[in-house]
């Protein structure tokens, strides 16, 4: 059986940005790397020229069916459908950004290929924020007072917002990963020079306005299978906060004293999405009234990489005992500490 790990940013699907090359290729790595270990499949993937340096230093690489991009023709995207026609399987690692991760799996789902992961559906419902925050309160999840606005703004909408959140809040686009694009907004002038920014961004696409929850940024991995969710690690998330948010890295685990709390809430989130499958990440700040959900992430995550540092088993085989059996794997024994820094 031929398996299509396909990474976005490794195959060259956006230009040259430094720090998502890395960060992409380092998820693409440990994937690929478990999944060598698999007997009976066959390992394919498309890559950019510009990561040839880091593949030719792995000690799989030569074991792996590569696809170079400079070799191909057309699209980034024609390149990727063409290489699902080899493949029985496909494991996709990209962002949610503009419903990207659910059209690489859509067009996968729509050629018949078994997708090691959440469904096209699932994919797009967690990649829109706004939607994902109304599913999660619906369910009696614990999440942050939110509200949409788009372009254009209504008559008074800053001083709907300033009655409705006070300061500091939190603007974000309603799709997006890594927190780019997240401010934190501190007084009046700031959020009407953010609101024009995100215009000019995202143009007519709606943006969320959060009320800020102080505490410590978290999150949960877990895998999942027809609305089953085994919770394997808190992780801690390492934050810079500015006038935005920067994610730089991810500790694992990580011992809180609201930990089992926030691992029952994140079980709950996942079993409120349908079509929730293989790995997933459940965002949290644990705060002074417990711990509030920030958003689902559908998708293998630099947590893989951390968490496989501090585990004797090969996650890539409970990946494949998730989605392909729909079983879920025995609980993870985590020993030690692990911290992946991005840079």
């Amino acid at each position: 059986m031929r398996v299509l790990i396909y990474e976005f940013f490794s195959a060259g699907g956006m230009d040259d940005n430094g720090d998502l090359s890395v960060l992409g290729f380092s998820m693409l790595n440990a994937v690929l790397s478990d999944f060598m270990e698999i007997p009976g499949l066959e390992i394919s993937t498309i890559l950019h020229p510009r990561v040839k340096d880091l593949m030719v230093q792995v000690p799989y690489a030569e074991g792996v069916h590569i696809a170079w991009s400079e070799e191909g023709t057309g699209t980034w995207l024609e390149q990727y459908e063409a290489r699902l026609e080899e493949c029985d399987t496909v494991l996709v690692i990209a962002p949610e950004t503009d419903g990207l991760s659910a059209r690489l799996i859509g067009a996968a789902e729509g050629k018949g290929k078994q997708v090691l992961g959440s469904s096209a559906k699932a994919v797009a419902l967690v990649g829109d924020k706004a939607e994902t925050i109304k599913l999660l309160a619906s369910q009696g999840l614990p999440v942050p007072s939110t509200a949409t606005l788009t372009h254009p703004l209504p008559p008074h909408w800053q001083t709907r917002i300033i009655e409705g959140f006070p300061m500091p809040m939190v603007l974000k686009p309603v799709s997006g990963a890594g927190g780019q694009g997240v401010m934190v907004i501190k007084d009046s002038a700031r959020l009407d020079l953010a609101v024009k920014q995100f215009k000019g961004v995202s143009g007519p696409a709606p943006f969320l306005v959060q009320e800020y929850i102080s505490g410590e940024a978290v999150s949960v991995s877990c895998f999942v299978t027809a609305g089953q969710v085994l919770t394997l690690s808190l992780n801690r998330q390492h934050i810079a906060e500015d006038e935005e948010l920067y994610f730089q890295g991810i500790t694992i685990p990580y011992q809180h004293p609201q930990a089992q709390e926030a691992l029952d809430i994140a079980k709950g989130a996942c079993q409120a999405v349908d079509g929730l499958s293989g790995f997933v990440g459940v965002d949290l700040v644990l705060g002074q009234t417990g711990p509030v959900i920030m958003e689902i992430n559908s998708r293998v995550s630099v947590a893989y990489v951390a968490l496989r540092e501090v585990v004797k088993r090969n996650l890539a085989q409970d990946l494949w005992l998730t989605c392909m059996e729909q079983r879920l794997p025995a609980p993870l024994e985590i020993s030690g500490t692990y911290t992946y820094r991005v840079g």
